[in-house]
């Protein structure tokens, strides 16, 4: 068992969070953003966005856009982007 902190968060909660493991985090920048994207996913994009050349992430960032405007729900895992963003993505 994990020794506790205070306010009862054990420390391997307290190093999932800030080693950006925790899929149930919330993080500030993440909750600024207009994509249909939950937290985690924003991060994931933010670290792999990067590796593609500018047509692919132009790509990507139109799927999103028509994504929302479809009113669809927001992704919050791999399996529920769109097939063609996992292309692109490699994923």
């Amino acid at each position: 068992m994990s020794p506790q902190l205070s306010a009862g968060v054990d420390l391997a909660t307290m190093r999932k969070h800030y080693k950006g493991d925790d899929p149930h985090a919330i993080h500030e920048a993440a909750q600024r953003v207009e994509v249909p994207l939950s937290d985690f996913m924003v991060r994931l994009f933010a670290e792999e966005l990067p590796f593609l050349d500018s047509a692919s992430r132009t790509r990507v960032y139109d799927i999103l856009r028509e994504h929302k405007a479809a009113g669809r729900g927001v992704i919050s895992s791999q399996e529920e982007l769109p097939a063609e963003i996992r292309e692109l993505m490699d994923l």
